[in-house]
Parts: structure tokens; C-alpha cells; sequence
């Protein structure tokens, strides 16, 4: 996403679909006249200066965007406070014959760096929600399926290492996009929720993959909702599973 330093105001982010001359314009149309008037509620400059970073955060966190501004009403950061006792069920759902096949809970039992643990490490992910080692002993590194801010229209591609169901090494890129912000109803309640939409594929084995999920960064650190399909070389779908919050008991 383009940074412009207004002069005043401070830096501020504007999304990718925007041009030079419709940034000129809000810059000059809508942000300098809201700053200089003293809207009530308007942003000084220093909330406009980029937000320090955690540490821990670093190392698996994309930048996060600057600070509040008339373009960023849509916009959420990820909440990667997790704490210990934050528990989660989920129940897993054919997406074509709705048929529940099981469920699973994870409680955060540590936190260390920037790994979050649960289920005394069964299974670990990234302070954004990226595995890192799951149930089944797969591994993956340098995973972004999950960004530390989520925006109407922002994309970004991620390409990262692995182990396959058979532990075998492989590659997978995905490009992703949030689409939608709507309501998505799961036996946990509704959320307010960015719907985010990916396609993409493992390098060696071939498959194609289209992911969906739903996030609500304000109210839960986890997703919503996540929805996998997987086809084999031939095309034959493997995979057809929707996964969904069933409970939730978080601190803060």
C-alpha cells in the first residue's frame, strides 16, 4: 500500500487500488480540511505516525499499516495478545454434504517469543494464527496466511515451506484477498467479519487449493471460519472441509 507524508498531518497509507491523482485529491479534498478545522475526533499527527512494533511480534507480523485516518474505517489489526487458558472448540463440516465429521479444542497452555502454544504443543502457531506444527506432526515455515491487518480489497501472496499429510517437504503459494466484510454465523455466534479469499497450489504434488475464511481481529485472536478445498492433479476434490468456532473463552 502507497505512504504519503502529508505535511501536518503526518503518514498516512492508502490501499493499492487507489492512483496518484485520487490520492492527490483526498489529500487535498477530504484529509487537510478535516485537520485543519479540528474535527472532533479527528487523528492528530501523531496518531498518524507508524505504531511501534513488538519484538516478539517482529519476526512473523508484515508491517503494520499507519495510524487512523478518513481512509481506514474498515481497517483491523490483528490481536496477538494471546493469553494462557484462551481456549477454543471447533467442529469440522463437509462443505458440499454438511455432514459434521469431528471436533477439537485448543487451549493456549504457553507463550514463548513469538509461538504460541496450545495443547502443550500439539499444535503451534505464529502470534498471527499461522501454524507452525500441527496435530498431525506437520511442519511450516514462513507462513503469512493469516496478516497482522485486514482491509476491504487488500491482497497479498504467500509462498512457504512445509511438510505434506505423508511429512513429505513441499512448497505451497497462495494468493489471497479480503473481499467482503460481513456477517458470518457459526454455532459460536455471529461475528462481524472480513471474508478473505485465496488461491493457490503445492509445487510438487500439484494441487490446486481454494481457501476462505472469516476473521473478526476485535473480538477474536483466531479465525471464524475456514474453508479448504483441494484438488488432485485430475481434478478430483481430496479435501472439502469447513472448519468452525463452536465456543470461545479469551482474556481481554
Amino acid at each position: 500500500m502507497p505512504i504519503v507524508n502529508v505535511e501536518g498531518v503526518g503518514r498516512i497509507e492508502f490501499p493499492d487500488s487507489m492512483t496518484r491523482e485520487q490520492i492527490d485529491a483526498a489529500v487535498k479534498n477530504d484529509i487537510l480540511p478535516v485537520f485543519r478545522q479540528g474535527t472532533p475526533g479527528a487523528p492528530s499527527p501523531d496518531a498518524v505516525s507508524a505504531p511501534a512494533l513488538k519484538p516478539a511480534a517482529v519476526a512473523t507480523a508484515p508491517p503494520l499499516s499507519i495510524g487512523p485516518n478518513p481512509f481506514s474505517k474498515g481497517t483491523a489489526r490483528a490481536d496477538a495478545n494471546y493469553r494462557i487458558g484462551d481456549r477454543y472448540r471447533y467442529r469440522v463440516v463437509d462443505i458440499l454434504t454438511k455432514i459434521e465429521s469431528r471436533q477439537f479444542g485448543r487451549a493456549v497452555t504457553a507463550i514463548i517469543d513469538a509461538e504460541v502454544i496450545f495443547n502443550n504443543g500439539n499444535h503451534i502457531t505464529d502470534l498471527l494464527g499461522n501454524t507452525i506444527k500441527n496435530s498431525r506432526g506437520q511442519t511450516f515455515t514462513g507462513s503469512q496466511i493469516f496478516v497482522a491487518e485486514y482491509s476491504l480489497g487488500r491482497k497479498w501472496t504467500t509462498t512457504y515451506r512445509g511438510t505434506r499429510k505423508d511429512l513429505v517437504p513441499d512448497v505451497w503459494t497462495i494468493t489471497f484477498k479480503v473481499v467482503a466484510r460481513e456477517p458470518v454465523t457459526v454455532p459460536a455466534g455471529t461475528f462481524d467479519a472480513f471474508k478473505v479469499e485465496g488461491d493457490g497450489y503445492i509445487t510438487d504434488r500439484g494441487n490446486r487449493l481454494q481457501i476462505t475464511y472469516w476473521i473478526a481481529p476485535e473480538k477474536l485472536r483466531p479465525f471464524i471460519a475456514h474453508e479448504q478445498m483441494t484438488r488432485g492433479r485430475r481434478g478430483r476434490l481430496t479435501v472439502t472441509d469447513r472448519t468452525e468456532l463452536v465456543s470461545f473463552k479469551q482474556a481481554g
